[in-house]
């Protein structure tokens, strides 16, 4: 049985969303670009992330923190909250943004990037009222 289907795969950090059937300009420009290294797209990834956090655009901490898939506290041994970190990616690239140390670090197989930023957006304040009315 012979599939009409021309989607060829996903592109790179956009799950789900094909990528195109590959013509023959598809694959001229591909060879003319030089190729993005997996720790050039992990940086780049990271610097967008910090960009958006230093670069407060209008949004408040309370619909940034709605992309977040976990937050990990860090609090001393009194219990009273000192920090947090908050997972943005996983499954492929692994990003924690970094509110004790103010950086974004990104994981990808063995390669680490760790970006700074600064939190104009009020995350660490909003995560110490999160964790206080827990």
């Amino acid at each position: 049985m012979q599939s009409n289907n021309k989607q060829i795969g996903t592109l790179a950090g956009h799950h789900n969303q094909p990528a195109g059937p590959v013509t023959e300009r598809n694959q001229m420009s591909a060879v003319k670009k030089k190729s993005e290294t997996c720790e050039e797209q992990l940086r780049r990834m990271c610097k967008r992330i910090a960009d958006d956090i230093s670069d407060n655009d209008g949004t408040t901490a309370s619909e940034w923190m709605e992309g977040v898939y976990d937050i990990r506290y860090i609090v001393d041994r009194e219990k009273r909250y000192f920090s947090a970190e908050l997972m943005v990616a996983g499954g492929g690239p692994t990003v924690w943004v970094n509110l004790n140390t103010m950086e974004v670090e990104g994981y990808w197989w063995g390669d680490k990037v760790q970006e700074p930023f600064i939190d104009n957006l009020g995350l660490d304040d909003y995560c110490e009222d999160m964790y206080a009315s827990s």
